[in-house]
């Protein structure tokens, strides 16, 4: 008696199976990378507005956060408690490079409100010495939500 050599039909069911479900958990990140920019441009966002609010508890002065479709920017007073709105803000660490910045090509940026500030008591507010606001920032498919009454701000 002969016996044939290859695969049965539920061994190949059970292959396609299997890949099936593997292409199913991985097709998501098989976006040639615009999905880990956004990620990593959000994150990036989402600390800069945690240094703004440290910054202004720290230095007693407001800061100043202004978000278009093309930039955010994070500005200080020309001399921390008074003048006009028109100083970087510094980051942290050793680059010591300037808060804010352009989101990655084709990605859309927008806040609601577009301008609002930290107050010295690290809160949100829609005008310097205004009432507390909260603040939805959207970036490409993620939305960071900064509650005004506390500034904690999350995605």
């Amino acid at each position: 008696m002969c016996r044939q050599a290859g695969f049965s039909l539920l061994e190949l069911i059970a292959v396609l199976v299997v890949i099936g479900t593997l292409m199913a958990f991985a097709a998501p990140y098989m976006d040639h990378g615009s999905g880990i920019r956004e990620l990593g441009f959000t994150e990036s966002v989402l600390s800069d507005l945690r240094i703004a609010q440290r910054r202004a508890r720290a230095d007693r002065c407001p800061v100043r956060v202004a978000i278009s479709s093309t930039e955010f920017i994070v500005e200080q007073r020309a001399s921390l408690c008074s003048g006009s709105f028109n100083r970087d803000v510094a980051g942290s660490g050793e680059s010591g490079a300037s808060l804010g910045g352009v989101p990655p090509e084709g990605m859309a940026l927008a806040s609601s409100p577009a301008v609002f500030y930290f107050d010295p008591s690290g809160t949100v507010v829609g005008s310097v010495g205004g009432s507390a606001v909260d603040v939805a920032i959207t970036v490409g498919s993620r939305q960071i939500d900064i509650v005004g009454a506390t500034g904690y701000a999350a995605f």
